[in-house]
């Protein structure tokens, strides 16, 4: 595994050296095209706006085609329908000639539940400790898969927005992809990975020593548990960095032309999609020489059930069965996985082995305010090298106040305060603003493991804030009926007490659809009416810290001083409805010119 910092560092060193330039101009070929998948148009201008923001300010291989695909209105169609859809759009956009490009295709569609500093402006533009200005997961995405380009023939690579990939392999290996069928990335894995993955079971002995191997696949396993594992033959043995027993998990796969058209004539036969489809659990499963097709009935995974979806996985099923599926073993590699609050700040801030590896630093990009009293103004300057940033936590295109202070395991990223803020250890703040003239409070605390996020919304035609809050251990997702809804875990306690300390009746914070409650079945943290709309981002963020300190004070504190009632609350489900794209986007670029023109002055 040594190699894998020194090939790491050296990737990402020659992918900056193509920002700003021609994509083929770094002595090997890079991607033809690109594509991103998202859930809806809404998605899909979003992410525009950001990718002509990041070619205007030469953050991208200036030539590079990327293309956004939305999926259809209507139900849910998973990224198996996305790459329907995005490789019917391809056909039409290029006709022939697709079929002499290599494709990365990354799923980026979904709203980010269990990580909502993503939700608005999408996990492909989560922000990276790495690099000045900062990366973006598109910019490494580009970076992580370009070794393959040299080793694939025309097809599709796809990957997901929200996880990494570590590797390295010497210069001297000679091995290519298979052009036809599926070839898979294979990752060592301890086998409570796999539980929560896909598993390969490989034909054949891999020798554990050689970093990169071809094999055949003999089946794909979505998320097994251990007796599965053991009984279809996916154990494997001869890894000394893992303790115990061990399996090969996914993370991305290529396909060849031959798969590409078999797929587009499939959706070219079924027409529009009403149903979920799963790249990994529906093409994978449907290939191998030991592919069955006893996971059709299987729905523990689908987030949406239909009345056509055991019919749809099974035309899947005919048409992919019988493509050739290989996996290609990357013995000196790791899969990573962000989705959830604990995942980032234990990667960013505590998993040392892996920033080494990607270079990730704790103070990147940010600047430090201070108070004139003088001349009533705030004065920025570049961050100094002796402000005491935990080594441990993460800072990152941010203007802080001198005499903040931020605790250990945190994460900071877009935020501009301008009055000193105290972030108490385990904490996420995201887009937060804290401007000194309207600045009311006497002290700004951030309690232990809490995230703050704020983000603009539209209502009635005006534009308003709403800091979103929670601890990072709470369950967006989990439900519950209306009858237990103030026993539901919130902020280290219950919605009871935050009832109770926001003078708030259940009926206040349930979701509804024209006044009717039982519209929805079950409630939970996602879409229940929880916080506040206000005029200025101050404000939100000042009602957010207020809220904070109400609901983890260890005595009794009454209702908050302000008539909630009256007051327009939203549930993150509202928020996402009804969000402001264009303001989250000029505040980050005004932020981002403010921390230019700091840098550039040097300290």
């Amino acid at each position: 595994m040594s190699n894998i910092t020194s090939f790491m560092n050296t990737l990402l060193a020659d992918y900056k050296q193509l920002r700003g330039k021609s994509k083929d101009s770094g002595g090997k070929k890079f991607w033809d095209l690109v594509v991103i998948t998202t859930a809806d148009r809404a998605q899909e201008e979003a992410f525009q706006r950001q990718i002509d923001e990041k070619f205007s300010r030469n953050e991208l291989p200036l030539d590079l085609p990327i293309h956004v695909v939305s999926d259809p209105p209507g139900v849910r169609i998973g990224n198996g329908g996305s790459t329907l859809t995005a490789l019917e759009f391809l056909e039409n956009k290029y006709g022939a000639k697709v079929f002499q490009m290599k494709i990365l295709l990354i799923h980026a569609g979904g709203w980010s539940q269990r990580m909502p500093s993503a939700s608005v402006l999408g996990k492909i533009f989560s922000l990276l400790p790495h690099g000045t200005p900062p990366y973006q997961m598109l910019d490494l995405k580009l970076a992580l898969y370009w070794p393959f380009v040299e080793r694939i023939g025309p097809g599709v690579f796809l990957v997901c927005a929200d996880d990494f990939i570590v590797y390295g392999y010497g210069d001297g290996e000679e091995w290519t992809i298979p052009e036809n069928g599926f070839t898979a990335l294979a990752h060592p894995s301890p086998i409570e990975i796999g539980r929560t993955h896909g598993v390969f079971v490989v034909d054949g002995d891999v020798d554990a020593n050689i970093p990169v191997q071809i094999r055949e696949c003999q089946q794909a396993l979505q998320k097994p548990n251990d007796e599965t594992m053991i009984a279809k033959g996916a154990l494997i043995n001869g890894y000394a960095h893992i303790d115990g027993q061990a399996v090969y998990t996914d993370s991305s796969f290529y396909f060849g032309v031959d798969v590409m058209k078999k797929l587009l004539d499939f959706k070219r036969s079924v027409g529009d999609l009403h149903c979920e489809i799963d790249a990994y659990g529906d093409f994978l499963q449907a290939v191998g020489s030991r592919a069955s097709n006893d996971y059709i009935h299987q729905t523990t995974n689908v987030s949406q059930l239909t009345s056509n979806l055991s019919e749809m996985r099974s035309r899947v099923f005919r048409c992919l069965n019988g493509s050739d599926f290989h996996v290609l073993v990357l013995n000196a590699s790791a899969f990573i996985h962000i989705g959830t609050a604990k995942e980032l700040l234990h990667h960013f801030c505590e998993d040392n082995i892996f920033k080494e590896r990607m270079g990730f630093e704790n103070n990147i990009f940010n600047g430090l305010t201070r108070f004139i009293s003088d001349s009533d103004t705030i004065e920025c300057y570049c961050m100094s090298p002796d402000l005491l940033i935990p080594s441990n936590a993460c800072l990152m295109h941010s203007l802080i106040h001198a005499d903040s202070e931020i605790g250990e395991q945190c994460v900071i990223e877009y935020c501009d305060f301008e009055y000193p803020v105290h972030v108490m250890p385990g904490c996420i703040a995201s887009n937060c603003q804290l401007v000194m003239r309207e600045a009311s409070l006497d002290n700004y605390n951030i309690p232990i493991d809490c995230f703050l996020h704020t983000i603009p919304v539209q209502v009635n035609n005006e534009t308003k804030y709403v800091s979103i809050f929670f601890k990072t251990n709470d369950d967006l997702k989990k439900s519950i009926s209306v009858n237990d809804l103030e026993n539901l875990s919130f902020m280290g306690s219950n919605i009871r007490h935050f009832l109770h300390t926001h003078n708030l009746q259940k009926e206040n914070i349930l979701p509804h659809v024209q006044g009717d409650f039982n519209s929805f079945e079950k409630f939970n943290l996602w879409n229940l009416k929880l916080y506040p709309a206000k005029l200025t981002m101050t404000s939100s963020f000042e009602a957010a810290v207020s809220s904070l300190s109400l609901l983890t004070s260890p005595e009794p504190q009454d209702s908050v001083h302000v008539n909630s009632t009256s007051e327009t609350y939203l549930s993150l489900a509202d928020i996402l409805s009804s969000k402001d794209v264009e303001q989250m986007l000029g505040f980050r670029k005004t932020l981002h010119d403010k921390l230019s023109r700091v840098n550039s002055n040097g300290p």
